[in-house]
């Protein structure tokens, strides 16, 4: 492998085998003046390789080396807390985010996150990642990074977990996410236990039902006899399952169907009865 680039001391920019650009992860690689042969590529820790999707290796030429460092023990700290590894594209996408934002607070500019009560509720872990790196960031720059920026760094560890490459979907299912949460919500006057059992099901299910409706993928399981009895006896869930179908259907044209409905209802059922 060849290392032509020094990003940091411990990340650069090289070459492998399959003539593939890739950023390479390991103590002291940035040392040798480049470009030269990596004979030993046991010293690696990670290897990054670039995918059509990501923002790309362009982006990290304008990125400073402090911020890839930044943003590697960012990733360290997030594999460390959720027990994965992670590909090449939340380093790209990561490290442009970081960049960007602290530009902006070099200049006194605080983004607020409409979905910071999504993110803190539905996505604990990923919350928590998202605080140790404004620690990291506020140790590393000597700057005054306010908590709120946890809320954007978790959705890029949220986003690299589903698979998908647009933080857009991302943010939206998030979104939908809480917009179902708050018709419950409201329509039974009630808090939620966040720390139940019951809550952390049922943000599973909800994920998992707005998942199929991306992918255009209704659940049916030939449940209409079950259906027809559920909600004759929880007519009070059906009523809070029938104004989520509205929502979903004026907002996004997602229909529905009975399968989908009787499990909501269920959920919903368990969820409130407290």
């Amino acid at each position: 492998m060849k290392i032509v680039k020094k990003l940091n001391n411990n990340v650069a920019l090289a070459i492998n085998n399959n003539n593939e650009e890739v950023i390479v992860v390991g103590k002291g690689i940035g040392f040798t003046k480049t470009p030269y042969e990596l004979k030993d590529e046991s010293i690696l820790e990670k290897i990054y390789i670039s995918s059509k999707n990501n923002v790309g290796f362009d982006v990290l030429n304008n990125i400073p080396s402090e911020v890839i460092s930044y943003t590697q023990k960012i990733i360290d700290a997030g594999e460390k807390r959720l027990k994965k590894e992670f590909t090449s594209t939340i380093f790209f996408t990561l490290a442009d985010h970081i960049n960007f934002s602290v530009e902006r607070f070099k200049e006194g500019i605080i983004l607020q996150s409409p979905l910071q009560w999504e993110i803190k509720h539905l996505y604990p872990n990923e919350y928590k990642i998202g605080l140790e790196a404004v620690n990291i960031l506020k140790k590393e720059t000597r700057m005054e990074i306010p908590d709120i920026e946890a809320t954007s760094i978790a959705l890029h560890f949220i986003n690299a977990q589903t698979g998908r490459n647009e933080m857009s979907e991302t943010t939206k299912i998030t979104s939908i996410i809480g917009q179902i949460l708050n018709i419950i919500k409201y329509y039974y006057k009630m808090d939620f236990d966040e720390e139940s059992f019951e809550f952390t099901r049922f943000v599973t299910h909800i994920r998992y039902f707005i998942l199929r409706q991306v992918n255009g993928a209704t659940f049916s399981n030939d449940n209409e006899d079950v259906y027809s009895i559920i909600k004759l006896k929880y007519e009070n869930e059906l009523i809070c399952v029938k104004k989520i179908e509205k929502y979903l259907l004026e907002n996004y044209n997602w229909i529905c169907s009975n399968d989908e409905k009787l499990y909501l209802i269920m959920h919903i059922q368990r969820i409130t009865k407290k």
